[in-house]
This record gives C-alpha cells, sequence and structure tokens, in this order.
C-alpha cells in the first residue's frame, strides 16, 4: 500500500503545481497592450555566419530584451541564413529581424523590419553583459518576473531634421510593441529600453533597466521591518536602537530629496492577485501616498555608431552611409544600375516560366500521342475479336496483313528500317 500512498501525493502535488501554474500565468499575462496580437511587433533575434562567443552571449541576452514577443528559445546554426528567417517569419506574424554578426574588423547589429524594409546597420563599439553590470552593484537583485511584460521604449537626443537618424528613431520605435496611455496599467511597467544618442561622440548607447517603486522617506532598517525581511536583533536592548542607529543601513540607503517622486495607489502598481491579499487584510489599496521610482540596470550594454541604412531588406538603395558618400549623379547612377538589374532579373523570370510551361506542353503532347497508339493497340484486337464472331474461325494472315498495312505509319511505337 505504500507504494500506492506516494503516488497519490505525487498526483496532489502535481496537481496544486499545476493549479499554482495556471493561476500565476492569469495573474501575469501582459496587460499593457491595448492591440490585436497580429498587431503586435514581434521579433527574431538570431546570428549571421559563425560569430564569436561574446557576440553568442549577447544574442541571448538581447532576446531577453525583447521577451516576451520573441523567439526565446530558437536554435540557429552557422549554416541558417537571413532568407531562411524572411521564411518563416510571415507564417509566425513576425515583424522584424535583429541580426549580430562578427568579423575579423568588427562586430556588428541589424534591424530590420518586416517584408520590406528598411534595415539600418551599426556597428557595436563596445557591450557589457548582464554579469558584468552585476558586479558593479552592492546587492544584485533577480529580475525574472519582469521579463513577462514588454519594455518601455525610451529615445534621447534623436534631434529632428536629420534624416538618418529620424530613420532609426522610427526602427526603435516600431521594433518595440506600442502602448495605449488611457489603458496602460502601471503594474505592467517593469523595465525600460533606453536609446540615447550622444552628439558628441556619434553614438547610441543602449542601456536597459528595471523599474523599481519603494516607500518615501523610510531607510533601509524601517524598509526590512515593512517587508518582512527583520534581521538578527537578539544582540539589541530595544527595538528602538536598531531603527535610530541605523544598524545594516548605508549612505546609499536613504532616499533623496523629491528627485523621482510620484504620489501612487496600491492599485495602480501592484498586480490584481497582491491587490487581492491587500484587500484581506483590510488594507486601503486606493490610498495614495508618496513612491520613490527608480532604474536599476540590467544590462547588456551597448554604444553602436550607426553604419548604413538602406531601403530594402538587407538590400537596396543605400540611404546613408558613414563612409561613403556620394553625389547626386553617383546616386542616380547606381539608381538606374539597380533598375537595369530588376528588369533583367525580371526577364530572366518570365523566361524560365515560359520554358517550363512549354516543356509542360510537350511532355502533355507526348503523354496524348502514347494514348492514342495504346487506343489503336486495342481496336485491332477488337477486330480479330469481330472476325471470330462472325466468321467462326481465327482470322487468317490475309486479314491480318490488312490490317497492319492500315495502321502503318500511325502507330507510335512504329520502328522504321533505314534503306540500305
Amino acid at each position: 500500500m505504500a507504494p500506492n500512498k506516494t503516488k497519490n501525493n505525487n498526483s496532489n502535488k502535481n496537481k496544486t503545481s499545476k493549479s499554482k501554474k495556471s493561476k500565476r500565468s492569469i495573474d501575469e499575462t501582459p496587460e499593457a497592450l491595448d492591440l490585436d496580437q497580429q498587431a503586435i511587433s514581434k521579433s527574431i533575434v538570431y546570428k549571421r555566419g559563425d560569430c564569436n562567443k561574446g557576440i553568442k552571449k549577447l544574442v541571448k541576452e538581447f532576446r531577453q530584451v525583447m521577451e516576451p514577443y520573441t523567439a526565446t528559445k530558437l536554435q540557429e546554426t552557422s549554416d541558417n541564413t537571413t532568407k531562411d528567417f524572411v521564411n518563416i517569419a510571415a507564417h509566425y506574424g513576425v515583424s522584424h529581424l535583429v541580426g549580430f554578426s562578427s568579423t575579423d574588423i568588427g562586430s556588428y547589429m541589424a534591424m530590420a523590419r518586416l517584408p520590406k524594409g528598411p534595415t539600418t546597420t551599426f556597428k557595436i563599439q563596445e557591450y557589457s553583459f548582464q554579469r558584468d553590470v552585476a558586479k558593479a552593484k552592492i546587492r544584485p537583485t533577480s529580475f525574472e518576473k519582469s521579463y513577462l511584460n514588454s519594455p518601455l521604449v525610451v529615445l534621447n537626443g534623436f534631434a529632428r531634421g536629420t534624416p538618418h537618424l529620424e530613420m532609426v528613431q522610427n526602427m526603435v520605435q516600431s521594433l518595440f510593441p506600442s502602448i495605449n496611455v488611457y489603458t496602460l496599467k502601471l503594474s505592467t511597467c517593469k523595465r525600460v529600453v533606453l536609446f540615447n544618442y550622444n552628439k558628441e561622440t556619434d553614438l547610441v548607447e543602449f542601456r536597459h533597466y528595471a523599474i523599481k517603486v519603494s516607500n518615501v522617506g523610510v531607510n533601509r532598517s524601517i524598509k526590512r521591518i515593512i517587508q518582512s525581511k527583520i534581521p538578527d536583533i537578539s544582540n539589541l536592548g530595544d527595538i528602538s536602537d536598531y531603527v535610530m542607529n541605523g544598524l545594516g543601513a548605508t549612505e546609499s540607503d536613504y532616499e533623496d530629496a523629491n528627485d523621482g517622486q510620484v504620489e501612487l495607489s496600491s492599485k495602480m502598481i501592484n498586480s490584481k492577485s497582491k491587490n487581492i491579499k491587500l484587500e484581506r487584510k483590510g488594507l486601503d489599496i486606493n490610498s495614495t501616498q508618496k513612491r520613490a521610482i527608480k532604474l536599476e540596470e540590467i544590462g547588456p550594454r551597448m554604444n553602436l555608431s550607426l553604419l548604413k541604412v538602406e531601403d530594402d531588406l538587407y538590400k537596396g538603395e543605400v540611404l546613408y552611409h558613414q563612409y561613403i558618400k556620394k553625389s547626386d549623379i553617383e546616386k542616380e547612377e547606381a539608381k538606374l544600375r539597380r533598375d537595369e538589374a530588376k528588369i533583367e532579373k525580371e526577364r530572366r523570370r518570365k523566361d524560365q516560366e515560359a520554358n517550363v510551361d512549354k516543356k509542360t506542353k510537350e511532355k502533355e503532347r507526348k503523354r496524348k500521342y502514347l494514348d492514342q497508339g495504346n487506343e489503336d493497340k486495342h481496336s485491332d484486337d477488337d477486330d480479330e475479336e469481330w472476325y471470330r464472331k462472325e466468321v467462326g474461325e481465327n482470322p487468317d494472315e490475309t486479314f491480318k496483313n490488312n490490317r497492319k498495312s492500315r495502321s502503318t505509319g500511325s502507330h507510335p511505337n512504329k520502328k522504321f528500317r533505314s534503306k540500305k
């Protein structure tokens, strides 16, 4: 009976875990987007060709940045090409491709919008991983639940009037799902992605932050008590010794003046499940109080320089190039060459279709000709059967010779001997 009892306990545990998972999936569903699933920007982040270990790791971490609307567990190989991902993108409703590559000269990141571009290519000047950012922190934290919702996008320094910067701005904005400020729930805002253009260095700085909300006017000692993280105070005579002396708190644990402080209610910043728990405890979730909003960097970091902008998917007219500058005449000549190449490609395609159609018709004609020959053979057999029924005996040689003379030249399998 013991094994059966163990089996029942395991089944109960499985049921409990499944119910918890289902409940968690309901509570943590992304609610910030007021769009249909088909209209949400989805991306594929992949490596192009054979990349070094650093770029391979950067690809995995950038997939985390793009969660949840990206192919997180994509398994690509060095043989996969961009065309392979373009072919499967339409099936899964993917709107953008982000490709990383590395050469002996440097590493690159290309953002492309499907299906007809444009494509912006950056050279990665510097990058740091999440672990490098975590090492610089005194108290690193986990951000697993922050990836359940898409990040907010902040663009800074992209001045209007500069065409190539405006194209980069439009590309980055379309890369992430749009939000509706009227239906946006603050409880789903967990991350921020920053693209900052530094005019002095001509670099685009990429940063990835987590949004943290904390109470205002409370030092670290009080916060630990409020959050039920009570430290070991057995050696103290009174709780006031812990609070007044600031034991366990550092100089940076105290809130600054009024920077980043807003009035928020618990209902606005907490999830549904947490608000239900607070209501059961008799707390008013609609009451507002001052809270400090802080950004904690997650990583990775990247400093990017814009290399070129193309008007098509990894091809087409180069609208901007960092190193190559063309005059209007050279641009017009390049455009004429591209147009001629398109016309030639279309001509070859039509010729190929015509040849395929011609061969198909020829095969059909031969097939009908062979079928006609088989029908003639069957008709000869019918003539012999008719002769047996009418005459009452097998056909003689004269009848057979007359039949062969009638069918000469019409049978497709007839072989002629050359005259000597």
